[in-house]
């Protein structure tokens, strides 16, 4: 049974690639994640996924959010924004 029609193709960011590649900032958008490398394929949601650690407080911004991944963030001082897509 195809699935294909139903599927939602987003592209996955790992909070440890957020924690390796960033150093704390106001605000981490989907600009900048493509400016350094992350969410690069166009037209694509970006779905920030719980993988690694984060020991900084982000206020990160992507079209959704696992829900390990908010509480990461969360639990680091952080903050999770809904971006439209």
């Amino acid at each position: 049974m195809p699935f294909e029609p139903f599927r939602t193709h987003t592209q996955p960011v790992n909070i440890s690639s957020l924690e390796s590649r960033f150093d704390a900032a106001p605000r981490f958008t989907i600009e900048l994640m493509k400016a350094n490398g992350l969410a690069t394929r166009k037209g694509v949601p970006v779905k920030v996924l719980a993988k690694g650690e984060l020991g900084k407080a982000l206020t990160v911004h992507a079209h959704a959010f696992s829900v390990g991944a908010r509480e990461r963030i969360e639990a680091a001082g952080g903050s999770c924004k809904i971006v439209d897509v």
